[in-house]
């Protein structure tokens, strides 16, 4: 874990993955909204040149872990072994929740072996050595499945599409009296 390392020689992506895993580890451990406190930063940062702003990809990884955060803990839970994920430290669980979050849900144009290679660089800076073999595992374990898991959901989001834009079906009106009522003289 070197003092020395110089941030700027690093890309915007990796800077933004690590400000989100800072927000990310933050607002846990001050069970606080996580998109709120980057919003919070945002204007900070907007307002006075003191606060760095939040990249928009930051803002990207944050709002999706929020938003899928059951799912992306319990697939990081299936692919720990011998740790529960309430065990690990949370500089660790935001690690891999931001990592899953790009491996299944960000953009398709970030290569999985870029975006495991950068989870194992902040967790080597940010956490104890032996976190690095675990967050590396799970997080290619993850990214085996990630085709699949994205296919998934674009079927699932098509399916979605089709029935919202397919015309509803025609229901009876219950106030009108039914064929067999008209007969009878009889109300349904």
């Amino acid at each position: 874990m070197s003092d020395d390392v110089d941030y700027r020689r690093r890309g915007s992506r990796f800077r933004a993955r690590k400000r989100a895993v800072a927000l990310l580890f933050e607002a846990e451990l001050r069970d606080a909204d996580v998109v709120g406190l980057a919003e919070e930063r945002r204007r900070m940062g907007a307002e006075s040149q003191e606060f760095h702003d939040v990249a928009p990809y930051t803002m990207d990884i944050v709002t999706g872990v929020a938003m899928r955060l059951d799912r992306l803990d319990s697939m990081i839970a299936e692919h720990l072994r011998e740790w529960t994920l309430e065990r690990l430290p949370a500089i660790d669980r935001a690690v891999l929740r931001a990592g899953a979050w790009e491996l299944l849900f960000g953009t398709e144009d970030v290569d999985s072996a870029i975006v495991i290679d950068q989870a194992v660089l902040l967790i080597s800076e940010l956490s104890n050595d032996k976190s690095v073999a675990y967050v590396n595992a799970v997080l290619d374990r993850i990214a085996g499945l990630a085709e699949h898991i994205r296919a998934a959901e674009r079927a699932v989001s098509a399916l979605d599409t089709t029935a919202q834009t397919a015309p509803a079906a025609e229901v009876a009106d219950v106030s009108e009296p039914t064929s067999d009522a008209a007969e009878t003289g009889t109300e349904g």
